[in-house]
């Protein structure tokens, strides 16, 4: 018997998901009534978003766990080997990508089942197209150190790398400390450095903008408070 398809799906990273994805990833998706995903409730919201045909109750969601090993990880993937679709979806943007999935992915091939991405928004790469920046050569290190006296070293460590490397390092940030991350920035980077800043990708209000710390400390930060941001650095 031929093995079933994981799925990988990019879902919402902003409001309306299905105005930005495509109809090839909607219509597989709405073919798809198994899913694993990082929180059911959040995948059925998704779910509902892009209209998928199935009644919600009829279709199988298997969450992630949110602490320790994934124990039910291998029944969770079994429908695979008798032939059957799993979606793979995590809270927002793209699973394995700054999101948990990896271990899903990789125990799928471990099973010699096929797995297929699907087209749509991640948030990391949208940042990056739009920063100016370095594009061939760049670095995501997800989130810096909770630890306020950390975050200027990790900041610096970040600028040490791309005067190395001449690339793009990009981070994430709860939303909540992006104001702290901004002021830290403006602290511990060199004038000439450069620092991106790409704010509610794929809202009707997202902005994107690049300037050197120097410009940052004439023109002071966006609006950024509780808004989801994608982080990028590159020294001069």
């Amino acid at each position: 018997m031929q093995k079933g398809i994981l799925y990988v799906i990019p879902s919402g990273i902003n409001e309306n998901p299905k105005r930005y994805l495509p109809a090839d990833t909607l219509s597989q998706i709405h073919h798809t009534t198994r899913f694993i995903a990082e929180r059911a409730r959040t995948a059925r919201r998704f779910l509902k978003a892009i209209q998928h045909p199935t009644p919600l109750p009829d279709i199988s969601i298997r969450e992630i766990p949110k602490k320790g090993p994934y124990v039910h990880l291998k029944e969770d993937l079994s429908p695979l080997s008798h032939g059957h679709n799993i979606g793979l979806l995590s809270e927002a943007g793209s699973p394995g990508v700054a999101d948990p999935g990896a271990e899903v992915v990789f125990s799928a091939h471990g099973m010699n089942a096929i797995v297929v991405p699907l087209v749509g928004p991640s948030s990391i790469l949208l940042a990056l197209m739009a920063s100016g920046m370095n594009g061939q050569q760049f670095s995501f290190h997800g989130y810096l150190s909770p630890k306020r006296d950390q975050v200027g070293k990790d900041l610096k460590r970040l600028e040490f790398l791309s005067k190395k490397d001449r690339g793009s390092h990009l981070f994430i940030e709860t939303p909540y400390r992006n104001h702290q991350i901004f002021e830290e920035a403006l602290q511990h980077l060199t004038g000439s450095t450069y620092l991106s800043i790409a704010l509610n990708l794929c809202h009707p209000e997202q902005l994107c903008r690049t300037q050197s710390i120097e410009q940052w400390k004439k023109s002071g930060p966006p609006q950024m408070h509780k808004i989801p941001c994608v982080f990028i650095l590159q020294a001069t």
